[in-house]
Formats: structure tokens, sequence, C-alpha cells
């Protein structure tokens, strides 16, 4: 898990440092919101990749049959 938040991050820095240089301020708050999404996700399975898949516990939610 550690490793996939530094690249993260460092991914994030560099990105976010190209898209200011072009003055890109809508762009890198979308950024941030898709790379939030990827942390979280990313943890969530890293977590305990054994227990049910998001797009399961979704579906349940909505009345879904989500899975074998």
């Amino acid at each position: 898990m550690v490793y996939l938040m530094s690249i993260i991050i460092l991914l994030s820095i560099l990105d976010i440092k190209d898209m200011k240089s072009k003055n890109q301020k809508k762009d890198i708050f979308v950024y941030i919101l898709f790379m939030l999404m990827v942390a979280v996700l990313g943890l969530f399975y890293l977590s305990n990749p054994e227990r049910d898949s998001f797009s399961e516990i979704l579906l349940s939610l909505f009345g879904q049959e989500g899975g074998v």
C-alpha cells in the first residue's frame, strides 16, 4: 500500500507542476478528484482482496445480483 500511495503522490506532484505551468486550473481540480478516487479504491482493494468488489457492493445496494 505504501508503494501505491508513493507512486500516486509522485505522479500527482509531477503532473500538477506541469499543469500549473500550462495554466490549466480546471484540469488540476479534475485530476486531483480522479487521483483521490484511484487512491481510495486502491486502498479498498488492497486492504482485503478477498472481500466483495466495489461493483458487487453497488449492485447489491440497487437490489441487483452482484456476482457468483
